[in-house]
């Protein structure tokens, strides 16, 4: 490091010419001004980067004026102590009167420049790490603002559990006076951490019936203080409503289900016995007509088994057989259903599968389920040309296969375009007729996907098409060990 120059602030004028001539040396310049207040402004006007205080300047016991030459302007600089040879105990205390570093004179024995760099070098690091504490601080004050004005509860905690803020809306269900407290007593009733507590990985998401009765979904992460601790700051959201909508789907959905298995058991029973000619003879109309009937009623029964599927999931009793299996197996179960159904409007569908694709740790049916919704979804919406899955691999850290389904179809509208992965969801489409569905296919998808650690996500330009992609994790990613 080069500096610019030095100034020594003292009437000792042996120890003066004496750092003069060792600076000059080592091509550093050293001006000289007296040790009082006029000197320090002397300094304050010239461009240096080290004040060294002649410790004689003072009155026994008086410490160093650290505070006036940081007043006159050299906050920069760092204060260098020069103190009697071996009084050690004057150096010490300079250090702790607020001095960088120190030299001794009379006579000055070493080579002063290295350790005047060092204390430059120390004086900047002290102010970087006086700036980046007070910007954490006034973060921090910020931050508190900002969550003071939320509706829904907010706190922050210590790293040893401490309550140390609550905004408005935590106060109001918990009650005031609480700063201080242990957060699992007063928030959960619970006499040991939980594992959100303890966890100090970052950010964490739980839901919570708190002591107002209504359910609530928190998000915390980390936060830093100035003096580096980390804190931990949670929000809560009302999802109170969300819950009731929930148990009313399930309920729904669960009732709906059964109620309609029983008597579409029955009207697959009696189609049979009537296109077996068990209940007599009939011409080529009539059996037309029950292929219809027979078709419906299998669309019928798929709405159900989804409607099980969708109760499930909110339910959380979605469960997977996983077993070893390759993208071909699975494609070989629900291809020629697919393709069936491409024909039947026209369309051709195109698959290609890349060589050599590593097997998959999956449950293959809901997998093939997966694919059958996404294809299925693409040909609905697709009046001519051709839909084109394919599966690849992607490399990685995260080794993973992808399939993607791409349609020449009507596309998604943008505003739609990050809802359709919601239960229930439906786009509503004027520029071609499909057949009613109950918007649970992409739903359904999306959580079977995700339940095998991959992901699902479309992409869409209204008019020109769309493409929806999901991975999955490989067998040596996804397999449990052991």
């Amino acid at each position: 490091m080069q500096l610019k120059g030095a100034i020594y602030l003292g009437d000792d004028r042996e120890a003066a010419l004496a750092l003069e001539k060792a600076l000059r040396d080592e091509g550093l310049p050293l001006a000289i001004a007296s040790g009082d207040l006029e000197g320090m402004r002397k300094a304050a006007e010239m461009d240096i980067d080290v004040v060294i205080w002649d410790r004689d300047n003072n009155e026994p016991g008086e410490p160093i004026p650290v505070r006036q030459i940081r007043g006159v302007g050299l906050n920069r600089q760092p204060v260098v102590a020069l103190v009697r040879q071996g009084d050690v105990g004057s150096a010490l205390a300079s250090l702790a009167e607020g001095a960088s570093e120190f030299l001794f004179k009379s006579p000055i024995q070493e080579n002063p420049a290295p350790r005047l760099i060092q204390a430059v070098d120390s004086r900047q690091r002290d102010m970087r790490l006086a700036w980046c504490s007070k910007a954490i601080e006034d973060t921090s004050g910020q931050l508190k603002a900002i969550v003071g004005t939320l509706k829904d509860p907010a706190y922050i905690v210590s790293p040893d559990y401490l309550i140390l803020y609550m905004n408005r809306a935590a106060q109001e269900i918990f009650g005031e006076g609480l700063w201080g407290g242990v957060c699992y007593r007063v928030f959960y009733d619970r006499e040991e951490p939980c594992g959100v507590c303890v966890s100090d990985k970052g950010p964490a998401r739980w839901r919570s019936v708190l002591k107002n009765g209504k359910s609530y979904r928190f998000v915390s992460t980390l936060i830093r203080t100035g003096g580096g601790e980390a804190e931990k700051l949670a929000v809560g959201t009302d999802i109170t409503l969300d819950e009731e909508v929930r148990k009313i789907h399930k309920t729904f959905i669960s009732n709906v289900s059964h109620d309609l298995r029983t008597p579409l058991a029955a009207i697959d029973q009696y189609l049979n016995i009537m296109l077996e000619g068990q209940a007599g003879e009939m011409n080529a109309d009539q059996k037309k007509y029950l292929e219809v009937i027979k078709r419906s009623s299998f669309r019928l029964h798929n709405l159900i088994e989804n409607l099980i599927d969708a109760n499930n999931i909110l339910s959380g009793r979605f469960k997977l057989r996983m077993q070893v299996t390759g993208v071909k197996e699975i494609l070989d179960i629900v291809l020629p259903l697919l393709r069936a159904q491409a024909r039947e409007k026209g369309l051709a569908l195109q698959v290609t599968v890349s060589d050599d694709l590593p097997p998959l740790y999956c449950d293959s049916m809901r997998i093939a389920q997966v694919i059958a919704n996404v294809v299925g979804n693409s040909v609905k919406f697709t009046e001519r040309g051709s839909v084109h899955l394919r599966a690849g691999f992607m490399p990685g850290d995260q080794a993973r296969i992808i399939l993607s389904v791409e349609d020449p179809g009507i596309g998604i509208p943008k505003e739609d375009l990050g809802k359709i992965f919601d239960l229930f969801y439906r786009v509503e489409q004027d520029q071609v007729y499909v057949e009613e569905g109950a918007g649970l296919g992409l739903s359904i998808s999306r959580d079977i996907v995700r339940a095998h650690g991959g992901t699902l996500w479309a992409e869409s330009v209204e008019g020109r098409g769309s493409a929806f992609h999901f991975t999955l994790p490989t067998r040596d990613v996804a397999a449990p060990s052991g």
